[in-house]
């Protein structure tokens, strides 16, 4: 529970900074880098096409800064004979041609072009340039029906701060006046919508809903490649070589696409000129292919509650096959819940419940790491040399280990090796060749009950005394106990004739099966694990009465144990303080 808790805590506080982080719109550019990940074709099935200046027209008709009025005519009355519903030029024309302009044109829409100059800087639904290049106020309006069909719009686009051209201005500020995009205009020119004034909320426009953010940008849906849109060169257009009704019905965005004065734009799906992103965007709008931010809210819970999530589980969860399904589980919610934003119009910003997913695992497996640290270091003092370090491993691992040591009753199988005639055997001796003597006797058995599971309790003076099925279970605990002790007797007698000269120190094997206090005994500065009550007497007793060699046990002992061991019965033993006799049995070992 106190690791469930603490996991829970660092989640929710990861969670919390970081939805103040969106809160404050930090980290644009990893978050913009990140979203390019998920961007999902708009799709391209607008009546949009492109005339490319390419090299060749270039070569053949010149930059169109240099165009005379006749090529421009030339231009528009080809678009016009190909039943094209809107122009869009991509390009700032010369002054000359724009102040000069006699010809009468076709009826038809076409969308003059203006540039920003000057550093832009968002304003309040817009982005403001000092000033911006546009056709002269007289040229619109002097000569009889010249250029009453000329129409401006914006055509400089601005990249975010990487450099990858994602969100399109909606309108141009200049000083008092908003000049719409380029191919905005040129949508609402086809769709024959009128195009409101700048604002930075939410609308609906032309059927389907625009979310502008604060400078008046929305954010567009590319097609799955550049070059989806139908493109025709200039020369083919000029001199009628197209397929018949090719661009009937179109808006037909004009622009150069080649050449040194050639603008590319990076987008995430590749790079374009500025001609094709101008198209890209008129296709995104036909198909409301635009991407509207989900409210802070949101985002905010998402973070919170896959940061909360992934702190419990990282705390609480121990196999690391589960935990890993769990925490991919988890980065598969976010993004499918990303991805089905975004199909329908709206982006929720995954960097922040991803990111809350990795600092709070990262956070947590280090907390974890440092408690299991601890934990293990504590385990060791209080068991080491007493219990095997494969139960330590586990008691470390298991949720709540610790706990396991605090008081309790449990069904135990408790395990006696006392020394016979060891007042006897000493006496008279070398106090420090019975130290030896002793130590070396006392460990072989030691070894045994660890390697078989058990846990040694303490030493009282020449006999070992251990539990088995506590702190954690056992499926066989007194399987367990009888294989400790046979294996304790084989190992003294080994020791006997690996070494002849050591003092010999049989011993005798009590075991008996039942409830019994375990715990953490003692005083609270120094505690030790032991076990207390009627089934540790009846074990420490039986060891007295055993003879060297011998396993003695108790009925409880024979009703539990496997059906390997074998046992003879020895009648009723009157052990000394208690009142009931006990029925005991002898194990058959192994010589």
């Amino acid at each position: 529970m106190r690791r469930s808790l603490v996991g829970l805590l660092i989640g929710i506080i990861t969670g919390l900074l970081l939805s103040l982080a969106a809160y404050y719109g930090l980290f644009p550019e990893w978050r913009a880098r990140l979203g390019d990940l998920f961007h999902i074709a708009g799709g391209a099935r607008a009546p949009v096409a492109i005339i490319a200046i390419d090299l060749e027209a270039l070569q053949q008709y010149g930059p169109p800064a240099e165009w005379p009025a006749e090529q421009y005519e030339a231009l528009f009355r080809r678009a016009h004979e190909a039943g094209v519903r809107v122009v869009a030029l991509d390009f700032p024309l010369s002054p000359a041609v724009e102040t000069t302009w006699t010809v009468t044109l076709p009826n038809g829409l076409i969308i003059w072009p203006a540039t920003g100059v000057g550093t832009p800087s968002p304003q309040a639904g817009s982005v403001g340039f000092p000033y911006l290049l546009r056709p002269d106020s007289g040229a619109r309006t002097s000569g009889p029906k010249t250029l009453k069909n000329l129409l401006i719009g914006h055509i400089h686009l601005i990249p975010d701060s990487d450099g990858v051209l994602r969100r399109i201005p909606l309108w141009v500020q200049s000083g008092n006046e908003a000049v719409p995009a380029l191919a905005w205009r040129a949508v609402a020119l086809y769709l024959q919508a009128a195009i409101p004034p700048p604002m930075a909320s939410p609308f609906r426009w032309a059927g389907f809903p625009l979310t502008p953010d604060a400078a008046g940008r929305v954010q567009i849906r590319y097609p799955a490649r550049p070059g989806s849109i139908p493109t025709y060169p200039l020369r083919a257009f000029l001199e009628g070589d197209l397929p018949p009704d090719a661009l009937a019905g179109r808006i037909l965005f004009v622009g150069v696409t080649a050449g040194e004065v050639v603008e590319i734009y990076r987008t995430p799906v590749g790079e374009m000129t500025g001609v094709e992103v101008q198209a890209q965007v008129a296709t995104a709008l036909f198909g409301g292919n635009v991407v509207a931010p989900a409210p802070f809210y949101l985002t905010a819970l998402l973070t919170l509650a896959v940061s909360a999530l992934s702190g419990w589980a990282i705390a609480r969860i121990r196999p690391i096959f589960l935990l890993g399904m769990v925490l991919l589980t988890l980065l598969s919610g976010v993004l499918a819940i990303a991805l089905a934003g975004i199909h329908q119009g709206q982006w929720v910003d995954p960097f922040f419940p991803l990111a809350g997913i990795g600092i709070t695992s990262l956070v947590v497996s280090l907390w974890r790491s440092h408690d299991e640290r601890r934990r293990r270091a504590r385990l060791t003092l209080l068991l080491q040399g007493r219990a095997s370090p494969r139960l330590i491993a586990r008691l470390v691992e298991t949720p709540d280990g610790e706990q396991l040591l605090n008081t309790d009753v449990r069904f135990v199988v408790a395990l006696f090796a006392d020394v016979r005639g060891f007042v006897r055997l000493t006496e008279g001796q070398d106090p420090r060749m019975v130290r030896e003597a002793v130590s070396l006797h006392l460990s072989l058995f030691t070894d045994a009950v660890v390697e078989s599971g058990g846990i040694v309790t303490k030493y009282v003076g020449d006999m070992v005394a251990a539990i088995f099925n506590a702190p954690l279970p056992m499926e066989h605990p007194v399987d367990q106990a009888l294989q400790a002790a046979q294996d304790g007797l084989k190992r003294l007698r080994k020791l006997w004739q690996d070494k002849p000269d050591l003092m010999r120190m049989p011993m005798g094997v009590g075991i008996h099966a039942g409830a019994t206090v375990v715990g953490l005994l003692g005083s609270s500065q120094h505690p030790e694990y032991d076990a207390i009550g009627d089934t540790v007497n009846i074990a420490a007793r039986l060891s007295t009465y055993a003879p060297a060699g011998e396993i003695y046990v108790t009925e409880a002992v024979v009703a539990s144990a496997g059906k390997k061991w074998s046992f003879d019965p020895l009648g009723v033993v009157q052990v000394r303080g208690r009142y009931e006799p006990v029925l005991a049995y002898r194990l058959r070992t192994e010589e």
